[in-house]
């Protein structure tokens, strides 16, 4: 364990640190004064202008010399081709400007933890750290501030945890994303089941024919979920923790989506944005579990129904193995045309997917390449679905490199467009290299790029 205290208490004896501390304080009297006189927030691009954050704010729990920290749990590799895994858990400071958060001089460890198995009692290696922020809640943190050189007493308010999807649980003491209540803001939202299955699935609708007891209530409307923080929450911690036995405990576990009380509760209810509030939402491995989904659909390899024979299914248009590592070489083929700025080149998907295929690649798979490459082999109405998927990826995430924007502004023109105009339009938006990549099955002769430039 390394204390974050003094870690903290550093950060205020240099002036331009001191000065980096203050950036929190300043912009939220900015934000502030813009709701005072305009009523609203015109561009909401800062922590400081959540409403979590505000509402902390307007109930005095954060002042203007508090300490505001995130803390983010992970696994980590060290060796690339041993086992060496090893768990680590590190301290983000939101008062500092967003664009030094994760540099390297700010991150600040809190933690490790020896691998190389996973281990068992995690809340026995967050217990010191926890117990330390803990204590300097109840107490304060003495700050010495070289920049307004000044002593006064700090208050650390732990805002938000962070971590992938199996890592919260750690934070949450909740049973994770297969479980009946799987939920990790605790909204209430039940999930499904098969027909003598285990693993919980978060599906809206009520399946038609094999609906099970404990899975057959009503659909949930999509545009009406109900906000996270069930207020059942700690009436379903009081039942888990009243169990005496295994078999008390692996009942209420499945309805009350809770397997313990969590370390968290032991901080100070006004330094703390509180559980289940604070368990944030995983978009970490958004590229590649959209890619697997998807793949595993065109590959015809995705965990299916014995009567559901992927042979019969129109989207598995990979399925055959030379058809798949065809398509590999195509995507290889069009990483030699990518500019520079978008790191290395993806490798060839059919022959690095299980060993050397990176975040980085699934991304520019997933929402640039692909949407391309099967243009024409996947059928329309499949295809205009993942067209759909991938535009609505650019916006929710943000992906604004000169492609995703190219690839969006034809996207909006396709709402007045037909399909095939569409495209058109998209792949002229991309380099002129990847017409090579699969163009014999792209666009017809016709649509080649050099009837584009003669228009």
């Amino acid at each position: 364990m390394i204390l974050i205290g003094p870690q903290l208490q550093a950060l205020y004896w240099n002036r331009d640190s001191a000065e980096d501390m203050d950036y929190l304080c300043k912009c939220t009297e900015e934000v502030l004064q813009q709701i005072q006189e305009t009523g609203s927030i015109s561009i909401v691009d800062n922590i400081a202008m959540g409403w979590d954050y505000l509402g902390a704010v307007l109930d005095s729990d954060i002042k203007p010399n508090d300490i505001i920290l995130m803390v983010s749990l992970d696994g980590a590799q060290l060796y690339d081709s041993k086992e060496s895994d090893c768990w680590i858990y590190i301290w983000i400071v939101v008062n500092l400007p967003p664009g030094k958060w994760y540099c390297k001089l700010h991150v600040r460890p809190g933690g490790f933890i020896p691998g190389p198995n996973k281990p068992k009692h995690l809340d026995s290696f967050l217990f010191p750290g926890l117990h330390h922020l803990s204590a300097l809640q109840a107490e304060g943190l003495p700050i010495w501030n070289a920049c307004m050189e000044t002593h006064y007493l700090s208050n650390l308010y732990l805002l938000f945890t962070t971590a992938d999807g199996p890592g919260l649980v750690y934070w949450s003491g909740m049973v994770g994303r297969s479980g009946k209540n799987g939920c990790r803001m605790y909204c209430g939202i039940l999930s499904r089941r098969k027909t003598q299955g285990k693993h919980y699935y978060p599906a809206l609708l009520k399946p038609h024919d094999c609906c099970i007891s404990g899975s057959d209530h009503p659909d949930v409307d999509i545009f009406n979920l109900p906000l996270g923080g069930c207020a059942n929450y700690i009436n379903n911690l009081e039942i888990i923790i009243a169990v005496h036995n295994q078999t008390q405990w692996d009942k209420k576990k499945t309805e009350m989506g809770l397997t313990k009380p969590p370390l968290l509760l032991a901080l100070h209810p006004d330094r703390c944005f509180g559980v289940p509030l604070c368990i944030t939402k995983d978009i970490m491995h958004l590229a590649g579990n959209i890619s697997d989904l998807l793949i595993s659909l065109w590959c015809g390899t995705i965990d299916h129904g014995n009567g559901d024979d992927p042979e019969c299914w129109p989207w598995a248009v990979l399925a055959n193995k030379e058809v798949w590592h065809a398509h590999g070489d195509a995507v290889e083929h069009a990483g030699f045309h990518l500019p520079g700025s978008y790191d290395c080149k993806p490798c060839n998907i059919a022959k690095k997917i299980n060993t050397q295929y990176k975040t980085w690649e699934f991304q520019l798979y997933t929402f640039a390449l692909t949407l391309i490459l099967l243009y024409s082999i996947l059928p329309a109405k499949y295809w205009e679905n993942y067209s759909g998927s991938v535009n609505l990826s650019r916006y929710t995430t943000n992906f604004l490199s000169p492609i995703f924007i190219s690839c969006t502004l034809a996207f909006i023109k396709s709402f007045t467009s037909p399909l095939r105009l569409f495209t058109k339009d998209l792949l002229f938006a991309m380099p002129s290299g990847l017409w090579s990549a699969q163009s014999e099955i792209l666009v017809s002769k016709s649509d080649s790029p050099q009837n584009h430039s003669q228009i």
